[in-house]
């Protein structure tokens, strides 16, 4: 049993025998101060949960480790008691050697341990109240973020709360002064009824891209009580943060995203509360404001020789296409040459693994990536490795073939 578990022990015992006790044990060792340290501590434990006495002090004295009163497994010699040390509420003090033999006196003052657990308590107690109370009013005023972040501490505090009390009534006869009144439950649900009610307007309406960037593109944030001031947003596409940012006295946000997602067709990025996942699932909000946007980019019309498996070169089509790369056979299209490799790395259950390289080339084009392929099919592995590729540099590269 370590050291841990017998100061458990003394918390798990009546104080009625020990209201006003200080309970100290004396111990020897020949072998170290650790083993003296921590048979007092033991000697402490069993004391208690003997109730031997009911004097105001009780003691014992020079019980050797190992003696004639065997409690050799109530300690631990693998923990470091270092001197001076306070174990939960056991104090240790090594004694003056008596020749070659180590000697501690361990004391627990039980009037000390349970006002010390009390005065906790009654602490937390305090700042339950007024973290509910002050987050109530910061919603009111419409301060989600101050209102979210109270009712979050409150809640970090019910535990610790809760391991006190339990301790408390081991040692402690308690009554209804000692719960823990709050309705956290409910000032959760209403800051999910008023999120709710949140609304977002954007500006401009519509998004047109010409650029892989949203520039200057702002966010109001509004409810009942009109523009919300401090409300945390962050963008996200494709499961990835792109930024930040709060709103301003005129609960706007403006946000400049650079290298959002440039395809073909139409995209959208999340703007997202930037609350605990609890919060925003409460409120139906986890996917966020959902802002859809369209890409218009000139097209650029080129051949292409592909020498690679006819699935990697399919792949590579299909992802040229989105980005406005299209392949004909016309004989002035501007001429590029792909090449794709795929070796097999193995397999994992169903699914295979590729190491793959894309060369793009052609008269000012020279564009080369390697990328990995995983799929339950090569077909699939080509496809999805091809798509993880980011072709901006080549689109930039063509552009200038196709402006000739």
């Amino acid at each position: 049993m370590n050291i841990k578990k017998i100061a458990f022990i003394l918390l798990s015992l009546s104080v009625a025998a020990f209201a006003g006790k200080v309970i100290t044990y004396t111990a020897s060792s020949d072998v170290s101060q650790e083993q003296a340290n921590n048979t007092a501590i033991a000697g402490v434990a069993k004391q208690v949960s003997a109730q031997v006495k009911s004097d105001d002090r009780l003691n014992t004295t020079d019980v050797t480790a190992n003696g004639k009163e065997s409690i050799s497994q109530t300690y631990s010699s693998k923990k470091n008691v270092k001197t001076d040390v306070n174990l939960k509420w056991i104090k240790v003090k090594p004694l003056p050697k008596e020749g070659k033999r180590f000697r501690a006196t361990a004391t627990l003052d039980v009037d000390e341990m349970t006002n010390n657990i009390r005065l906790q308590m009654a602490e937390l107690k305090e700042s339950v109240k007024k973290l509910e109370a002050d987050g109530r009013a910061a919603l009111d005023a419409s301060r989600y973020d101050e209102a979210i972040r109270n009712y979050t501490q409150a809640v970090s505090l019910l535990q610790p709360y809760a391991d006190l009390k339990k301790e408390l009534a081991e040692v402690f006869t308690l009554n209804e002064s000692f719960n823990l009144n709050h309705d956290l439950p409910g000032f959760k649900a209403l800051i999910a009824t008023r999120l709710v009610n949140v609304s977002f307007e954007t500006e401009p309406a519509k998004l047109v891209l010409e650029q892989d960037m949203i520039q200057d593109f702002k966010v109001k944030v509004i409810d009942a009580n009109g523009p919300v001031t401090d409300f945390p947003l962050k963008a996200v596409q494709d499961s990835k943060k792109l930024d930040s940012r709060r709103t301003q006295e005129n609960g706007v946000a403006v946000f400049t995203l650079q290298n959002v997602n440039f395809t073909s067709g139409t995209l959208s990025v999340s703007f997202v509360p930037d609350f605990p996942k609890e919060i925003l699932k409460g409120a139906g909000l986890e996917k966020g404001f959902v802002v859809p946007y369209e890409v218009k980019q000139k097209a650029c019309n080129v051949r292409l020789d592909c020498k690679g498996s006819a699935d990697a070169c399919k792949a590579l089509e299909s992802e040229l296409a989105k980005n406005a790369i299209f392949i004909g056979k016309n004989a002035s299209y501007p001429q590029l040459r792909a090449e794709i490799t795929a070796n097999p790395k193995g397999t994992l259950g169903q699914l295979q693994s590729f190491d793959m390289s894309v060369s793009i080339t052609g008269d000012r084009v020279n564009f080369t990536k390697s990328t990995k392929g995983v799929g339950k099919t090569e077909a699939e592995a080509m496809g999805k490795g091809i798509a993880k590729l980011k072709f901006k540099e080549l689109q930039e590269q063509v552009k200038r073939v196709c402006a000739d």
